[in-house]
Formats: C-alpha cells, sequence, structure tokens
C-alpha cells in the first residue's frame, strides 16, 4: 500500500463562498514520488485531528499567506498583508500532535514557518524590512519555475544526505522567513544574504522545512523529488 501523506490546505474567499484548496504541484509531486496524498480540511477541533493522524502515514505543510506575528509573540507591522487565523492554528495543532506521534513531515514555504513557530520559534515578518543586507526572495509567481538565488547547504544535514549537493540554486516566493529557530530545530540551510532556507529536526526521525518551493521546479530540475522522496522514505519506515 503506497504511504498516504496528509497535505495542508490553504482558503480562498470567492464571490461569497469558501473554498479549500491547493496548488497541483504538491499533489503532482507527492504522486510522483509514489505517495496517496490527502488534502486536509482545516479544523479546531482535535478529535478530527486525531483521526487525520491515524489516517496518514506523513504530511506535507504547503505554502499559503503570511502567519499571524501574535503567535511568536510580536504586533503585525504593516507589510504583513492576508492572515488566516483559523489555518494558522489547525497547522500548528496539526504539528505539535505529529511530533508527538513522530510521524514524518515535509514544510514548503509557509509550511517551514508555521513549523518553526510551533515549536516555539520566530519569523522575521518583512525580510526586507526587518533584516539589513536582504537580496531579492520574491520575484513574480511566474518565475517560480526557475532557479532564482543560491542556497548553502550544511554537510552534517539531512537535506545535505538526500540531496548530495553542498549548493543549489532555488525559486523563491516570500518575504516572511524563519529568525530564531524553534526547540529542537537546526538550521540546515542558508541563503547568501543570512537568510535560513532550511531548517531540520534533531530530536526526530524526519521532520525538513525548505524556504523555497521544490515542488513547482521538478519538471525542470528532477533533483528537487528527492525531497519528496525522502519523506515517502520515512513514512514508509524504511
Amino acid at each position: 500500500m503506497k504511504p498516504r501523506i496528509g497535505v495542508t490546505v490553504d482558503k480562498i474567499i470567492s464571490q461569497g463562498y469558501c473554498y479549500e484548496s491547493i496548488n497541483e504541484y504538491n499533489l503532482k509531486a507527492l504522486i510522483l514520488s509514489g505517495a496517496t496524498p490527502l488534502m486536509l480540511p482545516i479544523t479546531g477541533e482535535d478529535e478530527l485531528i486525531d483521526e487525520y493522524l491515524e489516517i496518514v502515514d506523513g504530511l506535507l505543510f504547503s505554502g499559503g499567506h503570511d502567519i499571524s506575528p501574535l503567535l511568536f509573540g510580536e504586533d503585525p507591522i504593516r507589510e504583513v498583508k492576508e492572515i488566516d487565523h483559523a489555518r494558522d492554528e489547525f497547522e500548528i495543532k496539526l504539528f505539535k500532535k505529529a511530533a508527538l506521534k513522530n510521524i514524518p513531515m515535509l514544510g514548503i514555504c509557509r509550511g517551514a514557518q508555521v513549523m518553526n513557530v510551533a515549536a516555539g520559534g520566530s519569523l522575521y515578518q518583512d525580510i526586507y524590512v526587518q533584516k539589513d543586507g536582504t537580496r531579492g526572495h520574491m520575484p513574480k509567481f511566474e518565475s517560480a519555475r526557475y532557479p532564482h538565488h543560491s542556497v548553502r547547504i550544511m554537510k552534517d544535514s539531512t537535506l545535505y544526505n538526500i540531496l548530495q549537493m553542498e549548493e543549489i540554486r532555488v525559486n523563491s516566493y516570500h518575504h516572511q522567513a524563519v529568525k530564531e529557530t524553534g526547540q529542537g530545530f537546526k538550521v540546515a540551510a542558508l541563503s547568501k544574504d543570512g537568510i535560513i532556507e532550511a531548517i531540520e529536526s534533531v530530536n526526530h526521525s524526519f521532520i525538513l522545512g525548505v524556504q523555497w518551493h521544490p515542488e513547482i521546479m521538478i519538471e525542470g530540475y528532477p533533483a528537487f523529488l528527492k525531497l519528496f522522496e525522502a519523506l515517502l522514505k520515512a513514512a514508509s519506515g524504511k
């Protein structure tokens, strides 16, 4: 049986209707790596979250809108835009419960950030305002299939073991980023301007978060599929 990977979803309100959806690149990446992806509706109910975790073998925390700074003890600055409090609360609760069960997890962009906040870490609300020397990390989204900047990977990291490269070129689409790592996390990769580009748990079998969007680059740069394959390997207990 293929490993079942639960995927967090985004909320979109349009013409009076509320939709929960996911960029299909996430689903395609999981299917290509051999998973059965399952979209997880946003909920605040502990019992339902517990049921999710009984069904899935692993989790993918997907990208999306800003995370509320209140969750890491700060008031928002003006650059913080769209926030979905229900999604924030759901994903933090989901991460904490999954971590207790040592369920393998991969976080992408916002997903990496929310895992860090759930573990007690903090974020730059806006890297361009709050961190000196920040370079370009947010080109137009049409560029997301192509590399935008380089990233240095720490050789003592799970990420290095997966990709077997000390430097890679990644796409980029964010203005928030990990500031102080949460409890049990270490930095696995940095951009040349010092932005944390990947974090990973030192206490669990597989919890990895990356700041870029590997799911969108797979077609042109198939090495990034290894990240999803590593999640599946961990989820299947191999």
